[in-house]
């Protein structure tokens, strides 16, 4: 039994001495290469940076692929938040009139080699005293290995005593000099404070920090270089992309009846038909409004109304839906024009479309506008279609994009929609749920539940449709009560709900809005922003990107609230006098899905158990 426990005690011993070798040279290692350790990591999370736009900007698909994304993701996070760390040391630093946490310094040889020969003996301290714990922490009973282990952990002990006398930033102060050297050196008793203890204060270690950044580095890069690699055979992601999954819209609507709308849709049409437009040259009314609002319902009831009908010998409908293509355009127009007298197969389209439309009145209808390619292409076509010699011939335009029905318009000022009026909403909702207007008496039940519903949706008509179409399924309390608290419209992929709506504009933002949006969700539901709030938000998570030498961070936060605003995400109100931003709650179920990765967001009356 002695020679077993004796070659216990052997194996430890050899074990402990490789260790403090091993030790020895790691934390030598990583002090000395500190510094270049720092910009690998720097460098690598640049490129992990660089990989992660590109890839937002590709049509990416699969499970696997997501997975190794949110992987970088999370490696790029550990890294920056190391990075932080190491900045609150250097903080430290400057306060302290220290070099602990400097890449290089000016100290000189003799300053740099003891800093570092200090970090290196505080590090194999700190190794060797846990590598001694966890070795004999399996058998303590028996008594030579308990021996053993006490032993070896009292010297460790004792060498971190005399590191922590040593190091004069975290030295006991006089009047403990006789005592005991607690084993956190930054807590210490204050008998005039009933003896509360001080804030601990982090101690700086060069080697650990230097190994945690290699760790790092080594974990992010064969992950990066084969997602880059798979990166290439994806094709880059554009407005065709975006949109692409979005039915054609057609002239007939699906709605026979439109609610909400009757005042706005006798305004146009009298306008247009006998009212302020219909002694004009060509007119352009731009319609906008954010996705699912029910922008093309409107135009589709005004463009088969028969007054319309009878006013516009002429009628044509395009969904131009992503780009707008002169090309394509014109074409699509000369299949909606009937051939003229006088035309011969050698006139190009656009002298065909001159000819066509020179004696009759038209209305033109170019739904769902993303972008233009060259705003030029705008302006020919209006050129075109202006040298029609009847007065009040239209073009109505909708867009979701504020910046477009800017550029599309002449002088008249873009219809703006929002949501339907409450009891119009309602009425909507119901169709969509019973087919009728009114609760059924045998679902009065169902009443108090479906309001709060109701409320959530916010008068957006294709919100109406979604959920209503779930509640139809299952027309039970249970069913209800469980898609108002889960918010289940949330987890719907169907292209013609309403999260892929408000999704298509969410992926038709640049890389740096959509994080600032995104993050956004960390506010609750109908919170009024301050621009000062939004902006200290978004440079406290370090994601906006300087662009100009006379420029502020702040003045980029400003920008990028404005082009928000521009885009749909935020509006402007007062409030007390005070200029806010509200996002639309819907909007804030988006953010809150698009942010799901990265933030956890809890309603604390309703939480109960969170799974992570």
């Amino acid at each position: 039994m002695a020679d077993a426990a004796l070659g216990v005690v052997q194996w430890v011993v050899s074990k402990a001495l490789a260790t403090v070798t091993d030790i020895f040279q790691e934390a030598w290692e990583g002090t000395r290469m500190f510094g270049p350790n720092v910009e690998a990591l720097r460098m690598e999370l640049l490129l992990v940076k660089a990989t992660l736009e590109n890839a937002a900007c590709k049509e990416i698909s699969g499970p696997a692929m997501e997975e190794l994304l949110q992987m970088m993701r999370d490696s790029a996070h550990n890294a920056q938040d190391l990075l932080d760390e190491l900045d609150y040391f250097r903080i430290q630093d400057k306060l302290r009139g220290t070099y602990e946490a400097a890449d290089e310094h000016g100290e000189g040889g003799v300053q740099h080699l003891a800093r570092d020969v200090r970090h290196t003996r505080k590090s194999i301290s700190k190794r060797l005293a846990s590598f001694t714990g966890s070795c004999f922490g399996a058998n303590a009973r028996h008594p030579q290995q308990e021996d053993a282990r006490q032993h070896v952990s009292c010297c460790a002990w004792q060498h971190a005593r005399h590191i922590t006398r040593g190091d004069s930033s975290s030295a006991p102060n006089a009047n403990q000099a006789d005592q005991e050297v607690s084993p956190h050196p930054h807590v210490h008793g204050n008998e005039d404070r009933d003896n509360a203890p001080e804030t601990p204060i982090p101690e700086f270690n060069r080697p650990d920090f230097s190994q945690r950044m290699t760790t790092i580095v080594e974990k992010l890069q064969p992950v990066r270089n084969e997602v880059d690699k798979i990166l290439q055979r994806y094709d880059r992601r554009s407005v065709l992309h975006i949109a692409q999954s979005r039915p054609t819209t057609t002239p007939l609507s699906a709605e026979p009846k439109m609610y909400g709308r009757d005042h706005v849709m006798k305004s146009i049409i009298d306008d247009i038909t006998e009212g302020q437009y219909s002694d004009k040259a060509l007119t352009v009314l731009p319609v906008i409004g954010p996705g699912g609002i029910g922008k093309t319902t409107l135009i589709q009831h005004i463009y088969n109304n028969q007054q319309v009908r009878n006013h516009f010998p002429v009628r044509i409908w395009i969904c131009v839906s992503f780009n707008f293509n002169l090309g394509k355009v014109l074409e699509q127009i000369k299949e909606y024009t009937l051939a003229a007298e006088g035309e011969n197969g050698c006139m190009r389209p656009e002298e065909l479309i001159e000819h066509r439309l020179k004696s009759k009145r038209f209305i033109l209808v170019l739904d769902d506008i993303w972008q233009f390619t060259n705003v030029d292409d705008w302006e020919k076509l209006l050129l075109i279609l202006g040298k029609s010699q009847e007065k009040g011939s239209m073009v109505l335009v909708t867009t979701r994009q504020k910046e477009i029905a800017d550029q599309v318009k002449k002088t008249v000022e873009p219809k703006e929609l929002s949501g339907l009026e409450p009891e119009e909403f309602r009425k909507l909702f119901l169709v969509y749920v019973f087919d009728a207007e009114q609760y059924p008496s045998e679902k009065l039940h169902l009443r108090e539940t479906g309001d709060k519903i109701t409320e959530k949706l916010r008068c957006s008509p294709l919100a109406a449709k979604t959920v209503g179409r779930l509640l139809r399924t299952d027309p039970c309390l249970a069913h209800w009560k469980r898609v108002l608290e889960s918010k289940e419209w949330v987890k719907q992929t169907n292209g013609n709900w309403i999260m892929p709506a408000l999704e298509l504009s969410y992926d038709f933002l640049p890389f740096h809005l959509q994080q600032c949006f995104s993050y956004s969700a960390l506010f609750p539901e109908d919170y009024p922003f301050r621009s000062r709030e939004l902006i200290s938000l978004w440079i406290g998570l370090d994601i906006l990107i300087l662009d100009g030498q006379n420029q502020t961070l702040e003045d980029i936060g400003f920008r990028n609230l404005q082009e928000l605003v521009i885009h749909g995400f935020f509006r402007e109100e007062q409030v007390d006098g005070d200029r806010c931003y509200v996002m639309h709650d819907l909007l804030h179920d988006l953010a809150l899905k698009v942010a799901s990765h990265d933030c956890l967001s809890l309603r604390f009356p309703d939480v109960g158990s969170v799974k992570i």
